[in-house]
């Protein structure tokens, strides 16, 4: 509470809550960068380079708040509120000092010179980009957050030794040959476990060549930050995480069908999927997607294999470490220096590190080829290798190949014009102009369409 605060308290002590109402004072106008430049290690030395400021700024694309990670991080030191607040009314941020300590308004002189006001922060900034960079210290991962402010009770905290006895020691053998191993997930490896008699999903994050272990902490993070607030029935349902040990672990609902990549592949000799079946499960896929546009989260990894199925066939997308969020709840282009995703199903204007939820239809437009012909997004030994440009093929009179001939040929009950349908939203969904493609709701709607047309057959 606010009232328990005094200048010695800690800053990692600080309340979740005293956290997000210090962002609302500093990340407007970037007060926020006021203090950083303010900040020094006991020798007197910066603490933050410009480096650490642009990796500051970069979390405002996530929508997360640069205010709040800052202090996460300064407070992995025995930093204090007496600091903190002195910096602040060295800048004049009175308000903000008086949400931590009511009453203090006047300014600290030493404060003064020893931390220039905000006038010098740019020169400062400036300064900081001819010193050598000190090594980068980690963000830290603030998951437990106190559960009442952040608004979520219902995940569970693992011990990550506990995890490796229910998992076999994270068994690496498959699970055909009595081992715990799934698959392979984002960013690391999936064991299936039982908690309490009930079967569930282990992900263990491993660090890999072109992903560090900071990256692979704020995917993390960012994994269980996007659960946290976003709950849909098509969405992967997230049970917990351990961040104890060795890796950062998630664990998840157990889905019996696996995943759309896998099933389609009829993998371990599962049988092949229905025509009504696939169309469900784009529909689901669809909603799920609609329901993170609608709340202004881009997912930036759609792909079949990050489609799961639990044993009812219902989609769940999954895999939500790359995904950005508007800090200003809106759904319009960012940029990214960082081009992430998966090739095969990246569109052109995401190769160029565009964030738009128009990117995440173009991805759902492979998805849909995949569901209509069965074949992998990408094969090195077919011609075209990207699955996306079979379509310049079907549509082309001098070619051969034709819509009929593209479909998976071990799916069964599918209806031409219905098929036509879905292949005429998968092109409009690929078009090379992101203006041009659909919204995810006219996708939704259209796919809608097309099982109101299954529904009435079956039933005729």
């Amino acid at each position: 509470m606010t009232n328990s605060v005094t200048s010695a308290t800690y800053i990692r002590n600080l309340s979740y809550s005293l956290r997000r109402k210090l962002s609302d004072f500093l990340d407007p106008q970037d007060s926020w960068k006021d203090v950083i430049v303010s900040i020094r290690k006991p020798n007197g030395e910066f603490r933050y380079s410009q480096h650490h400021v642009r990796r500051f700024e970069g979390l405002v694309a996530q929508g997360r708040s640069p205010t709040v990670e800052l202090l996460n991080d300064w407070g992995t030191t025995n930093s204090t509120v007496g600091e903190l607040v002195a910096i602040l009314k060295s800048h004049n941020l009175l308000a903000a000092a008086s949400v931590l300590l009511p009453g203090t308004t006047c300014k600290t002189s030493i404060m003064e010179i020893i931390n220039p006001p905000a006038a010098e922060a740019t020169r400062l900034l400036e300064e900081l980009e001819t010193q050598p960079s000190p090594v980068s210290s980690t963000l830290q991962t603030q998951i437990l957050l106190e559960s009442n402010e952040a608004g979520h009770t219902d995940f569970s905290t693992f011990v990550y030794n506990e995890l490796m006895k229910i998992t076999g020691n994270f068994d690496d053998r498959p699970m055909s040959d009595g081992g715990s191993r799934l698959g392979e997930g984002g960013f690391g490896t999936v064991y299936k476990a039982l908690l309490n008699g009930n079967p569930i999903a282990v992900k263990k994050l491993n660090p890999m060549d072109d992903v560090s272990l900071d990256e692979l902490r704020v995917q993390f993070n960012q994994e269980i930050q996007t659960l946290k607030v976003l709950k849909h029935e098509n969405l992967v349902d997230l049970v917990g995480f351990s961040c104890d040990g060795q890796h950062p672990c998630l664990v998840y609902a157990f889905m019996a069908n696996g995943s759309l990549l896998d099933r389609l592949a009829c993998l371990e000799d599962s049988p092949p999927l229905f025509w009504r079946q696939r169309c469900l499960i784009a529909e689901g896929t669809a909603r799920g997607l609609e329901y993170l546009h609608t709340n202004h989260h881009i997912h930036r990894d759609v792909k079949s294999a990050n489609i799961l199925l639990d044993e009812d066939l219902v989609a769940k997308v999954s895999d939500f470490g790359l995904t950005r969020a508007s800090a200003k709840q809106t759904s319009t282009t960012m940029i990214t220096e960082r081009i992430v995703g998966t090739r095969a199903y990246m569109a052109p204007e995401a190769l160029r590190g565009e964030i738009t939820p128009k990117s995440d239809v173009f991805s759902f437009g492979v998805v849909l080829l995949e569901i209509l012909s069965g074949l992998s997004p990408a094969d090195e030994n077919r011609e075209p290798q990207f699955l996306m440009d079979f379509r310049y093929d079907i549509d082309d009179e001098d070619e051969e190949l034709t819509l009929e001939d593209f479909l998976d040929k071990k799916m069964r009950d599918w209806e031409l014009s219905q098929v036509e349908s879905v292949y005429t939203l998968a092109c409009n969904c690929l078009h090379e102009r992101k203006n041009r493609r659909p919204v995810i709701k006219q996708v939704l709607s259209e796919l809608k369409e097309v099982v109101k047309m299954i529904s009435l057959d079956f039933q005729a």
